[in-house]
């Protein structure tokens, strides 16, 4: 595409940049001016991360083109701060415990601060209908708008500094240690770094939930602009696949191997940009023998079903029993008997996963460095090496800046790939996802079919609760025996029951793959106790809390 040099005033300094036709105004100030503040959530102008203010309006500068910048104001988080000062939008975020993850807050303050210029002191309802384009995973929300109206000057004393107690730490409201960095735009993230010679991965994935690869081409790719290296299964030096638990998901998957969901590693490619990258991916040319597969416990769990994995969809049978089940529930008055669905459920954390290795080629200290937001660093570092045939001491895993993760970034997701390319090419690599990307691969909550009985006497004392509960473990294991062990142990609430029978089957099938999430199993089983009771205690004409 062709170049043409612009001019913008960033942060009140006249700026000449490179820009084609398609670049974005994102793209410019992160790649083109190390302006990591401004961050990219989707991609699509959905999430408001990338919010900047041009001519003091805000704008999503991930669809925002550059061009039309040509000759306007743009002002970015790292703008706002004046010698050090903190403009009192970034002060109130700090007051308030408006920072949690941090990855929203440029996005966050630079949209109050469009609100506030033109109205320096709005409503509620205004803050919140301003406001309402950008996502928080973290915070609820509340505490944003508490800090907008601070800033506007619309908050009481008490209202800004609560008291507090005259202790040493209980009862003190204490700033988190990386607040100010998150609300000036300095914290860095692993999408934010750059290292000198880096190049860029992108990863070729499975068009079909279950399938053989028949036939895997890359050559196309290598003759591609910019390419470096194609990277497949033939490439890991060591162990081919990973898993918390146990290692039964494939690094990549290879000629005569089956991809088991929608979202399977294929092939990476290295390339001196992203662009490049993803170009030529588009290349490589997969022929598929399409397989049939099971889309739920049930149906994989009925005879003749496609089997996910040698030897067998059951991946785990949580048996737990306490008392006599029969007994209690024939001595029950009142039995509700019920069958309670929940669904799979995506973590929205707003950073999409990314990752950055750099080789290191010392001479007898030969071994990589990953730079990666994860929930399980050294997890990571004993996957990684395994890999890449290393022992763990060679490699390292720096924990960068995580924006959120919620247990959607406790598997291998980025690190193998990145860790691979960078060793292969001896030059960084950076390997970000897109948030499509991220939604397909990463684990997620489990969808769980839950069958329940439980009894109890007419004063409302449970006799008993059966439990038959399906979870959906998807196409690899992750930590679905010890997410549905929680499931299973928590089947018939915090309540006193004397007699207890669950049967909890943990299922491979073609979905992508379950691991943990906020309660880790628990969420399902409360959903449906908790309904259970409350059916229970209106059969009983009792209150639900009685």
């Amino acid at each position: 595409m062709e170049q043409e040099t612009i001019t913008l005033i960033v942060n009140g300094v006249e700026r000449k940049v490179r820009a084609g036709p398609r670049t974005t105004l994102l793209e410019v100030l992160r790649e083109e001016l190390g302006l990591t503040g401004t961050k990219e959530g989707c991609g699509q102008g959905h999430c408001g991360s990338c919010t900047v203010l041009v001519d003091g309006q805000a704008v999503r500068s991930c669809i925002y083109l550059a061009r039309r910048a040509a000759g306007r104001r743009v002002q970015t988080i790292e703008g706002l701060a004046e010698e050090g000062r903190l403009h009192p939008l970034q002060q109130a975020f700090i007051d308030q415990g408006a920072v949690q993850c941090g990855f929203c807050t440029p996005g966050m303050i630079m949209a109050a601060l469009s609100l506030l210029e033109q109205n320096p002191r709005p409503g509620r309802e205004e803050v919140l209908l301003t406001l309402e384009p950008n996502l928080c995973r973290c915070t609820g929300y509340s505490s944003i708008l508490r800090a907008v109206l601070q800033a506007s000057g619309q908050l009481s004393p008490s209202e800004v500094s609560p008291p507090t107690l005259p202790l040493y730490a209980v009862g003190r409201s204490l700033p988190r240690p990386d607040v100010r960095a998150k609300v000036t735009g300095q914290a860095r993230y692993a999408a934010d770094l750059r290292f000198e010679g880096m190049l860029y991965a992108a990863v070729l994935r499975s068009a079909h939930a279950h399938a053989r690869v028949r036939r895997l081409e890359v050559s196309p790719a290598h003759s591609r602009p910019g390419v470096v290296a194609v990277l497949t299964a033939g490439d890991i030096p060591g162990r081919r696949t990973h898993g918390l638990l146990r290692q039964d998901w494939p690094v990549l998957v290879g000629e005569g191997e089956k991809v088991r969901y929608v979202g399977d590693a294929l092939a990476v490619v290295v390339a001196e940009t992203p662009a490049q990258a993803e170009e030529a991916r588009s290349a490589i040319a997969v022929e598929y023998e399409v397989l049939p597969g099971g889309f739920s416990p049930q149906e994989a769990l009925a005879e003749g079903a496609p089997q996910v994995h040698t030897g067998g969809n059951l991946l785990k049978h949580i048996r737990v029993r306490k008392g006599d089940v029969a007994a209690g529930l024939a001595q029950a008055e009142v039995v509700v008997e019920e069958t309670f669905r929940t669904p799979t459920i995506e973590h929205a954390f707003l950073e999409p996963e990314a990752a950055v290795a750099v080789p290191d080629r010392s001479p007898g200290q030969e071994g990589v460095t990953v730079y990666v937001g994860s929930q399980i660093p050294f997890a990571d570092r004993d996957q990684i090496a395994a890999s890449l045939g290393l022992p763990p001491e060679r490699v390292r895993v720096v924990q960068t800046t995580v924006g959120g993760a919620f247990g959607g970034k406790e598997d291998i997701s980025v690190q193998i790939h990145a860790a691979l390319a960078a060793w292969k090419t001896g030059r960084p690599v950076k390997l970000v996802l897109s948030r499509e990307e991220s939604m397909r691969v990463h684990p997620k909550r489990h969808a769980t079919t839950i069958h329940l009985q439980v009894g109890a006497t007419r004063e409302g004392r449970l006799t008993a609760v059966r439990a038959e509960i399906y979870g959906d473990a998807g196409a690899y294991a992750s930590l679905s025996e010890a997410v549905m062990t929680r499931t299973a142990t928590h089947a018939a609430g915090p309540y006193i029951v004397p007699n207890v029978a669950v049967d909890c089957y943990a299922v491979y099938t073609n979905n992508p793959p379950s691991g943990a999430m906020r309660g880790f199993g628990v969420p399902q089983a409360a959903f449906a106790m908790e309904t259970a009771m409350d059916i229970l205690a209106e059969r009983l004409g009792l209150h639900p809390l009685e």
